[in-house]
């Protein structure tokens, strides 16, 4: 079974104007790119909520689509997260 890699480029790992095939990179750089957006996206849902909740800005849908996104961020970190863990314990039990 082939996996196409060109799929990829729609979860937001490859930065925009790049090509999957144009990117070399780690696993370990990969996860510390995703985890630095995930982090910078919770700080503009933050700011977005703080900003509508002062009164700054009239925007409730721009607020919570930054939630949303942060939101799934997150929830999928916590998901890679968990499976990596998973597959380290599967790893030590074959030992």
């Amino acid at each position: 079974m082939r996996i196409d890699p060109n799929g990829f480029s729609s979860l937001g790992v490859v930065p925009e104007g790049k090509k999957v095939s144009d990117v070399k990179s780690s696993f370990v750089d990969t996860l510390k790119e995703v985890i630095n957006t995930t982090n910078d996206r919770i700080k503009d849902s933050d700011k977005a909520s703080l900003e509508l909740a002062s009164g700054k800005s009239g925007n409730i849908h721009e607020s919570m689509i930054a939630m949303q996104k942060a939101d799934l961020s997150v929830r999928l970190l916590v998901s890679v997260t968990n499976k990596l863990v998973q597959g380290y314990n599967e790893l030590t039990r074959l030992r």
